[in-house]
């Protein structure tokens, strides 16, 4: 995916967004990485995830309340999300609305985007995706001349090209993928996560990875209608 392209689709995205009054007052977008937990932790999990993506959703449902409650919140993990777009546009008018809103809430958008996951998707595949990125975006107090803004802003598709590109150089080319201290985790699984965990924090190097073999699984949440 190349910023050309992405951005392409994204003002095609937003010349379907009606404009209104309201919004924030001030808008002041993430810069770098967004993450939870401490910035000098000694150990970094890293996700590429897409908030579109079943398997991602199950994680962030399921699993990440366990490493939030053991390792962010206890100081010992810095948690840092890669916005990878895999599933194009939808994702990228997702991620705009995330760091356009700042830090603080960077991270209640991804939530609130897995919680209305099935709806975003839906509107996605019906031609219809600017309604819900509208609606996610007022959720934030963003109007919609703002969300349009967010999803024509240079710097923030640039970034998610980036993304992309870093995703591609590390062979990432599923979502969620998971990286300890630098390793890329063959499974997405807690144990085999939670082990990396704890033995990058006693000073022990991450454990070797060994892809699992899962039957007709090709490792990719796919979102309904996904044919890649």
């Amino acid at each position: 995916m190349y910023l050309k392209s992405l951005a392409g689709a994204l003002v095609a995205l937003s010349l379907a967004a009606c404009g209104g009054g309201g919004g924030r007052a001030e808008l002041v977008p993430v810069e770098g990485d967004a993450f939870l937990g401490p910035a000098d932790a000694k150990v970094v999990v890293m996700e590429y995830g897409s908030p579109t993506c079943p398997a991602c959703k199950n994680w962030h449902d399921k699993l990440f309340p366990d490493l939030k409650t053991e390792y962010i919140d206890t100081n010992k993990v810095k948690f840092v999300w890669r916005e990878f777009a895999i599933h194009g546009a939808i994702d990228a008018g997702v991620y705009s609305i995330a760091r356009c809103v700042g830090a603080k809430d960077f991270f209640p958008v991804l939530d609130e985007a897995f919680l209305r996951q099935q709806e975003i998707v839906e509107a996605s595949m019906k031609g219809e995706s600017i309604v819900a990125l509208n609606a996610l975006g007022e959720k934030f107090q963003l109007s919609a001349d703002q969300v349009k803004s967010c999803m024509n802003d240079k710097t923030i598709i640039r970034r998610i090209n980036d993304v992309s590109k870093d995703a591609q150089g590390k062979g990432i080319d599923s979502t969620p993928t998971f990286l300890v201290n630098g390793v890329v985790m063959e499974a997405n699984d807690w144990p085999t996560i939670k082990a990396a965990i704890d033995a990058a924090l006693s000073g022990a190097p991450v454990p070797e990875q060994t892809a699992p073999v899962i039957p007709g699984d090709d490792g990719h949440g796919h979102a309904p209608g996904e044919t890649h």
